[in-house]
């Protein structure tokens, strides 16, 4: 159900006040921090344009120091506030404190500003907004212009559900849709999709200035996606992930280093939209936002130099304290035993539907602790069973494959969704070892295939993949996961290729398996309908598994034959 927004009329308050004095002759300077708790009260604002200072019916909560020659904020202009202790400015969201609501229950005179030339928001306003105690609303500021002639900047007072869902295996998400009619790429209804451009029901064709209800979908690791009335994907606010967030001027696309279609200004087309893998966790409650606002820019023309744009891009606002998971974990199977037609048990309790060779059953999601695991054939007879620990946050796959001696066993391998990854440069601290990959595109390698004793996955000729530091592609063992730095983080949008080789303990690569049809980038896009461009990208990001199944052997049944498969463990 769409529901409409509440627009909080702007009110300029021309007001002149007196003051006066009196003569201290003694005074102090408390720097002790201050630790008594502030009440909040159920207005929170939400900062989509980049406001830095906040002023309340005349006080300063933040520190209002100016930026530098450059525009910029370091150390030399940040000075911490009661409010804002560690920066001094205004973040993405502030609780008002219940201090600044009056008797009649109203927030008066608030003003948002900005002293950096470089943050172009709103011109400066004065807003009263109405606080209800016992029904929150978050009021977003957001540059809006729905139909012609509308104020090019506004307050919308838009209801914060802070109830958890009715199962605390999930989570709840809303889509709001406060984007601007005059911007050049995404305009009109608005709609929520998972990673493949699957619709997400209750959750499409959101008018301007209206939200969907909130809906309930199981927690987990999500590349969420907002569609345009044109089906094209709407692009995540850029510049929280790093890299280069460069848009194609014709078609809103991002353009790159090199990896794409030769474009403009040294630029490549990669013909693909930011969207940031991100977990959503039990418990979860989440507005998916889209509206006018900063993170991109456009080329030049001049080789390398770009111009900053608003464009309706969308972000992920957590409605309430995102809740740490301590509970559960989540499971899934996958079935490479050749010629064998499996489903699977968790203590006792089917997971998924009978599974054909090479196929895989959606995610479970269990209390953790050690659970039993069962593949059983299509006539209910015992193929294999084993013990699993999960601890909380797990992401692991379960495969049944045929050993060496023809009997099926179980391997687990454990998927790092958090995408976050150690880089071996810790600086003095270690503070610098650890970073996240909010858009990756990484694969690990497994092997399956009974007939050889190892293998090796390379890149054309053999060569190392591109982002290749660890072993994870090296001497991979029958059934037996890389533990230690498994992945291949690949540049996004790479058209790399990927080979497997027959190798030996001092032999590397190996022989070429060049019966196996080598996959191309191209493989690991879910869905090529999506793509409303004129070429498709080179690839999708994701976080996958590349396995090579079936069997070496002459004669055995075609759809036995050895091969390689990708599961994509995001959605």
């Amino acid at each position: 159900m769409n529901r409409s927004f509440t627009y909080i009329y702007i009110t300029l308050l021309f007001a002149a006040g007196m003051s006066s004095c009196s003569k201290k002759l003694d005074f102090s300077y408390d720097n002790r921090p201050v630790t008594q708790p502030a009440t909040n009260s159920g207005t929170r604002l939400i900062n989509l344009p980049g406001a830095t200072e906040l002023q309340i019916n005349g006080t300063k909560l933040t520190s209002f120091l100016k930026p530098d020659v450059e525009g910029t904020y370091g150390p030399d202009q940040t000075m911490g506030t009661v409010y804002f202790p560690e920066s001094g400015r205004l973040g993405l969201t502030y609780t008002i404190p219940q201090q600044f609501v009056n008797a009649q229950g109203m927030i008066e005179d608030l003003r948002l500003s900005s002293l950096s030339p470089k943050i172009y928001i709103p011109a400066e306003r004065s807003f009263n907004l109405k606080d209800n105690p016992t029904s929150p609303f978050d009021y977003y500021y957001t540059y809006y212009s729905p139909t012609a002639g509308s104020l090019p900047d506004s307050l919308f007072a838009i209801p914060r559900g802070i109830s958890p869902s009715s199962n605390p295996e999930n989570c709840k998400i809303r889509l709001l849709n406060l984007s601007s009619a005059s911007d050049h790429y995404h305009t009109g209804a608005m709609s929520l999709s998972w990673a493949d451009g699957t619709l997400i029901a209750g959750a499409g064709n959101i008018a301007p200035g209206a939200y969907s209800d909130y809906i309930e979908i199981p927690y987990g690791s999500y590349q969420l996606k907002v569609l345009d009335n044109a089906g094209k994907e709407v692009p995540a606010k850029g510049n929280t992930g790093g890299g280069v967030y460069v848009l194609n001027p014709q078609t809103g696309t991002l353009m790159g280093a090199g990896n794409g279609t030769p474009g403009v200004g040294g630029f490549a087309d990669d013909w693909l939209n930011y969207s940031p893998l991100k977990t959503y966790q039990p418990g979860g409650v989440y507005t998916i936002v889209v509206a006018s606002i900063p993170g991109y820019s456009n080329p030049t023309g001049s080789p390398g130099e770009t111009v900053g744009i608003y464009t309706n891009a969308f972000q992920v606002i957590s409605d309430v304290s995102e809740p740490v998971n301590i509970t559960y974990a989540r499971l899934q199977a996958v079935n490479v035993l050749p010629g064998k037609e499996v489903h699977w048990q968790v203590d006792g309790t089917a997971l998924g539907s009978t599974l054909v060779f090479t196929g895989q059953t959606a995610y479970g999601r269990y209390v953790t602790g050690t659970h039993t695991l069962k593949a059983l054939d299509a006539q209910g007879a015992m193929l294999a069973e084993a013990p699993w620990q999960l601890s909380p946050g797990d992401n692991i796959t379960a495969w049944v494959y045929a050993g060496k001696n023809g009997q099926a066993a179980i391997s687990f391998s454990a998927n790092n969704l958090s995408t976050k990854f150690n880089t071996g440069v810790s600086g003095n601290d270690g503070s610098y070892a650890d970073v996240q990959d909010v858009y990756p595109y990484w694969m690990r390698f497994m092997n399956f295939c009974a007939d050889l004793d190892e293998v090796t996955f390379t890149a054309d000729n053999g060569q190392a993949f591109a982002g290749s530091t660890g072993s994870g592609r090296l001497h991979l063992a029958l059934g037996v996961p890389v533990t230690e730095d498994p992945y291949i983080r690949q540049v996004v949008n790479s058209a790399t290729r990927v080979l497997v080789y027959a190798s030996k303990p001092d032999v590397l690569p190996g022989d070429w398996l060049s019966a196996i049809t080598p996959l191309k980038g191209t493989d690991f896009i879910a869905n090529t309908a999506l793509y409303k461009t004129p070429l498709l990208p080179n690839s999708e990001p994701g976080i996958y598994t590349v396995a090579l199944v079936g069997s070496t052997r002459a004669g055995v049944p075609p759809g036995e034959k050895a091969r390689m498969i990708i599961i994509k463990h995001n959605r």
